[in-house]
Parts: C-alpha cells; sequence; structure tokens
C-alpha cells in the first residue's frame, strides 16, 4: 500500500520540470498524464497513459473529501468532451501538476476560478493510503472558495452539475453568499422550478452526468449495448442515432418494457429480399400461415404494419387472427360459422383441390383454395339465393364443361369411350 503522502513527494521533485506533449521523463520533460502515471508507476500502481483513460481508475470521491495521493480531472478544452487535465491532489485544496506546454509543474489551487469552473471529478486510485495527520483524513481543510463545492455536495451533486443548470447555479451562487445552512440550500433546491419539472431519473442521471462523468458513460454506453440487443431482438432497423436515442430515454426515463418496445416497434423494416427478422419476423411468419390457411390474401404492407403493432403492443397476434379470420368468413359466407369456430378453410376445400388437380391434370402444388374454380365452388349461390358450396358432382361437372379439360388425357379416354359404346349399338364392334 502506497502512501498517498509519499506520492506527493515524488511529485514535488518534479516541479519546474518542463512540459512535453506525451512526455514520459520526471526530470527531462513530461506532460500531465505522464506526470501522474510515472509517479504512481514509482510505488508499483500501474495507471493508463492518457487522462480519459486514467478518470475510469478508481472511485469518485467529492471535493471535499480528497486526499493526498486523489487524481483529480478538469475539462479544460470546450471544443471536446471530456477530460483532458490531470493533476494529484497534495491536500489543503491544492494539487500538483503539468499544466501546459510553456509552463513547468507547478502548484495550483482548486479554489482558483479557472479549475474551479474546470472541474470534472476527483478519483481514488485502489492501493494507496493518506494520514489523517496530514490532512490527508476524510475531512480535509481545504480553501475557503470550496465552499461552493461543499454545499454542492450536501445536495448529493457536484459543483460541476450545479454550474450546468442556470437556475441552480444562481442559486448555488446566491447560498455561498448568503452562508444558507446545507437544510435551507436543499429546501430551496426542492423548491425550484427545475425540481418541480424534472422527474427523479432524470435528475439522477444528469447529476450523475457531471458527477461523476466516467460512471456516467460507463451507464450510457451499457444502454446502448442494451437497446442494440432489444432491437435485434424485435426485428427493428435502427440507426446509431436511434439507438443512442433509446438509450438515454431507458436512462433518463427509466423506460419500462413496454414503453422501450414501443419505441422500437417504429422501426420495424423489411431487411434484403423483403423479409423481417426477429419478434416481427416470427409474427410475419404466424400472420402468413393464418392468412393462407383461411383463404384470405394479405400483402406486404399489411404484414409488416401488423408486425410493427404487435412489436409496439398496440394489438397481439390473437386479435390479428381474429380479424383474418372475420376476413375469410366475409370471402367464403357458405363457411362463416365453421372458419368462426377454427375451421382450416384450405382443409375445407381439399377435396375440390383434388378433383380440380386430377381432372386438369395439374401438379397438386399448382392447385390450392386461391384458384378462382375453386373460390367459385366455395362461394356458389344456390336457387334461393343464399350462398352454399357447389357439391363434388357440381364441380366436376363444372370443370368438364371448361375448354381446358376437353385437351386433357382424360378427356380423350371418355370421348373415345362413348365412341365405342354408340358402335356397340349399332353393332360395328363386339
Amino acid at each position: 500500500m502506497a502512501r498517498g503522502e509519499d506520492i506527493v513527494e515524488l511529485a514535488r521533485k518534479s516541479l519546474g520540470v518542463k512540459y512535453v506533449w506525451g512526455g514520459n521523463d520526471l526530470s527531462s520533460g513530461i506532460d500531465c498524464s505522464g506526470l501522474v502515471q510515472q509517479v504512481f508507476k514509482a510505488y508499483g500502481i500501474s495507471l493508463p497513459r492518457v487522462t480519459y483513460d486514467q478518470i475510469n481508475v478508481g472511485f469518485s470521491v467529492q471535493p471535499n473529501k480528497l486526499r493526498p495521493g486523489d487524481l483529480v480531472f478538469f475539462d479544460t478544452d470546450r471544443k471536446r468532451t471530456g477530460p483532458d487535465h490531470v493533476g494529484i491532489y497534495m491536500g489543503g485544496g491544492k494539487f500538483i501538476h503539468a499544466p501546459r506546454p510553456g509552463e513547468g509543474v507547478k502548484i495550483s489551487s482548486l479554489a482558483e476560478g479557472y479549475y474551479m469552473d474546470r472541474w470534472m471529478g476527483g478519483r481514488r486510485v485502489p492501493g494507496v493510503s493518506a494520514d489523517h495527520a496530514s490532512g490527508g483524513g476524510e475531512a480535509p481543510e481545504v480553501a475557503p472558495r470550496l465552499d461552493a463545492h461543499e454545499l454542492a455536495e450536501t445536495y448529493g451533486a457536484s459543483y460541476a452539475f450545479f454550474k450546468s443548470q442556470p437556475e441552480l447555479w444562481k442559486l448555488l451562487n446566491g447560498a455561498v453568499q448568503a452562508q444558507w445552512t446545507p437544510e435551507k440550500f436543499q429546501a430551496e433546491v426542492k423548491n425550484s422550478s427545475w425540481w418541480k419539472k424534472t422527474s427523479d431519473t432524470v435528475r439522477q442521471a444528469q447529476m450523475l452526468e457531471k458527477t461523476d462523468p466516467a460512471t456516467y458513460q460507463a451507464t450510457m454506453e451499457a444502454a446502448r449495448v442494451q437497446a442494440r440487443q432489444i432491437a435485434v431482438r424485435a426485428g427493428a432497423i435502427m440507426s446509431e442515432k436511434n439507438i443512442s436515442n433509446l438509450a438515454r430515454n431507458m436512462v433518463y426515463y427509466a423506460w419500462n418494457e413496454q414503453q422501450v418496445m414501443n419505441y422500437v416497434g417504429q422501426y420495424i423494416k423489411f431487411g434484403e429480399n423483403n423479409v423481417l427478422g426477429g419478434i416481427a419476423g416470427q409474427a410475419a411468419r404466424e400472420i402468413k400461415r393464418e392468412a393462407y390457411s383461411l383463404g384470405v390474401q394479405v400483402g406486404d404492407q399489411s404484414v409488416l404494419n401488423n408486425a410493427q403493432y404487435l412489436v409496439r403492443g398496440i394489438t397481439t397476434m390473437e386479435k390479428i387472427q381474429a380479424s383474418l379470420r372475420e376476413q375469410a368468413a366475409g370471402l367464403y359466407p357458405a363457411f362463416a360459422e365453421q372458419i368462426q369456430a377454427g375451421a382450416n378453410m384450405q382443409e375445407l376445400a381439399e377435396p375440390y383441390r383434388q378433383i380440380l388437380a386430377q381432372e386438369l391434370q395439374l401438379p397438386d402444388t399448382d392447385v390450392d383454395l386461391f384458384s378462382p374454380k375453386i373460390k367459385a365452388a366455395l362461394n356458389y349461390v344456390g336457387q334461393d339465393g343464399r350462398p352454399r358450396a357447389m357439391s363434388l358432382a357440381e364441380f366436376t361437372s363444372m370443370i368438364r364443361d371448361d375448354p381446358q379439360w376437353r385437351r386433357t388425357a382424360g378427356a380423350a379416354d371418355k370421348a373415345i369411350g362413348i365412341g365405342r359404346q354408340v358402335l356397340a349399338q349399332m353393332g360395328l364392334v363386339g
């Protein structure tokens, strides 16, 4: 276990060493993250090389809980998101760092306006301890201007968070000037428009983003991974922007499964070869199977719409099937009661299919319920004007009246048979 005080003392030996971008030498040239990495390396603690990765090490520490050896991070380049500067906390509100080209390693104060405004967070590195007597206990002395940090922490947030919210930033400055008690400050925060108009989950996400950016980024990335998995499972085709929007809603608004699926369902689309994937694909196949069995023709757009509604929770497969049965009952009124009772129209049409295939000598695969002659037979109107199905004898007779039948071998055989019968009656054949 390395003492934070020893880490600070080693860093002090580099005071004045010139800043060199990418530098790793504590004597001849170093940059901010190189200073941190090399000092900790001397005590057997391995850290990443760059600031953006170093902020992911250890755990978050509030400004008034900092102790010698903790790392302090800042956002000094407003054109880029995330930490770009790091230093080593010394105690008493001071830190040592390699600031920029043209300046050597130096000691600065967290109370300086420049660093106070650019504060991103503190991190405690595993394997580092501190002596309470050195000011490194759980409540070290800090510079007076850090009262704003301390007051912000009484609400469970960070100075950076309050600065990101104009209404709360104004409230915090007023509280510091008037020396409000933490209780009064918290009461005023809860009476603000921000508090009243923002849900608890949104407040927590906003605070996490500014108070512990590394954890926030990890949370958002985990949500994006989950969002992508949900999209694939549903069969949705979503852009990275849409994935990020979904992830944000999941984190900020704690969307439940129904809300997530309703959002994802809007992006159910056909992929290659006009095929749907995931849950939507399963639904599409079931819809097509059900429609075929009932003798109902459904278009691709209808299938897509129903798959979307099912994923979004607007409908269910039971409701879709019931709608298809209603359509089938309208298409085949003679069988309406049987259809509503669960009958399969393809099975009811099977005898007609066999006769049509046999009489016209067609492949079985070319004949089904959608063949015009079979549909006509199933929607025949009797002499009383009521719908009924043709008898199989009537259907066979109708087929044989068709010119197509006369070109079949069966028709020729029947003609030869009739001819022989006539000749026999005339005594011309035995």
